[in-house]
């Protein structure tokens, strides 16, 4: 089996990455970037990556640091170039001092082509798997001197549901998936759901497009608990709390259950996630509402755990309530139930995809449906899925399926 790190000349973009230190657990695209880092440090490949300064390349040691600063490493002081835009105080400069001490090359935006025309062997190969640094700028010069470009697309939640981003968003990222169309070679699609979006997005006509392929993401398997070891009463919601998550479905929900059971005797919401975009009312709703710091809990700083604590909740949980009205993939449900914890989710494409039967489906505008299916695990009366048949996609078998769609140097994969 071949992996990212046999492929000769990789250079991969930690842009994405270098954005996220210091700020908290990192979201599902993060761990995507973390994982492909991790794998290009296996072999050797080169780093690119874009700062409020310029662009840096680094070499396995520079990989090495910011995979360190993702995992916690300390950052030290910014350097006189942070200090110059008054945030040197900010993870991200900090971040991108560490990064500036070891880069083994590094340019000014205009200075980009020619930057690449130096240090790029014949034949190399960029990927860039999130979402970040798409710019015209970068994309056209790496397809002035690369071989292959491949461009991972997590979902198009931005067009398919702009009311769930922020204002800018829709007309940023249509940007972004049009040059994807007009530079890359290859486009990895992390679901068929994804790519079935990104093919009606992009229509019909006749315009050369990308090669596509669906390669799921890895899930780190976990040790799963015994259903003995369970409470019954304990149920989570994780993921980022934003609109498309579906958070005030469960508060009705845990409202309807309040109606019909007694307070000392109810299940329990643990919610765990960082707070995202439009969710001020949310919030205030959350806070405000009479079961909450009870039978409703926000649970670490301002919802976010690390992932060991993440791990404990799902060994005891009895279930995942995941009740997403958009997705481009999904992790928690996957993690949930390899980890032993039912995954009782909204009736998405996406979750009939990577969990076929391993999951239980209830229709994502539908409380007193929510609620019964609830109750059902909560008294233990439910038929619960076969959580040991789901056999979840590794990252070994993601990076063989990306490696070998890569074409020859030399070769374009476009059709």
């Amino acid at each position: 089996m071949s992996g990212l790190r046999d492929i000769p000349g990789l250079w991969l973009d930690i842009t994405r990455l270098l954005t996220r230190v210091g700020r908290g657990a990192l979201t599902g695209i993060d761990r995507v970037e973390a994982a492909y880092l991790a794998e290009a440090l296996a072999g050797d490949a080169k780093f690119l990556c874009r700062t409020t300064r310029g662009y840096l390349l680094l070499d396995q040691t520079g990989g090495r640091a910011l995979f360190d600063l993702c995992n916690g490493a300390v950052m030290g002081r910014a350097d006189w170039i942070s200090r110059l835009t008054l945030r040197g105080h900010k993870p991200r400069h900090r971040a991108e001092a560490v990064l500036r001490r070891h880069a083994v090359a590094r340019c000014r935006p205009a200075a980009l082509p020619k930057f690449l025309q130096n240090h790029a062997a014949p034949g190399s190969t960029y990927v860039n798997v999130g979402h970040s640094n798409l710019s015209e700028a970068t994309l056209s010069a790496v397809s002035g001197q690369f071989s292959n470009c491949a461009v991972l697309i997590h979902d198009l939640i931005p067009l398919t549901h702009p009311a769930y981003v922020a204002d800018d968003m829709p007309a940023r990222f249509a940007g972004r998936m049009d040059r994807v169309r007009r530079y890359a070679d290859l486009v990895i699609c992390n679901s068929s759901a994804t790519q079935f979006d990104l093919i009606a997005h992009w229509g019909d006509g006749q315009t050369v497009k990308p090669k596509y392929i669906v390669a799921h993401p890895g899930v780190t398997p976990r040790p799963r608990s015994d259903d003995l070891d369970r409470d019954a009463g304990h149920f989570v919601m994780l993921g980022t709390i934003e609109a498309r998550k579906n958070h005030d479905l469960m508060l009705d929900v845990w409202e309807l259950l309040a109606q019909d059971m007694p307070r000392d005797q109810m299940p329990t919401l643990h919610i765990i996630g960082a707070v995202g975009w439009k969710v001020d009312a949310l919030m205030e709703r959350l806070r405000s509402h009479p079961l909450y710091g009870d039978k409703i809990l926000l649970n670490g700083p301002y919802g976010v755990l690390d992932d060991h604590a993440v791990q404990d909740h799902l060994a005891r949980a009895t279930a995942l309530l995941f009740p997403s009205l958009a997705e481009g993939y999904g992790f928690p449900p996957l993690e949930a139930a390899m980890a032993g914890a039912v995954p009782i989710c909204s009736n998405l494409a996406v979750f009939r995809e990577t969990l076929g039967d391993c999951a239980v489906y209830v229709d994502n505008n539908d409380a007193y449906s929510w609620v019964e299916t609830i109750k059902q695990h909560f008294y233990g009366t439910a038929v619960k899925p076969e959580l040991t048949m789901l056999k979840g996609p590794t990252w070994a078998e993601h990076f063989d399926k990306v490696a070998q769609a890569i074409q020859p140097p030399g070769r374009k994969g476009r059709q």
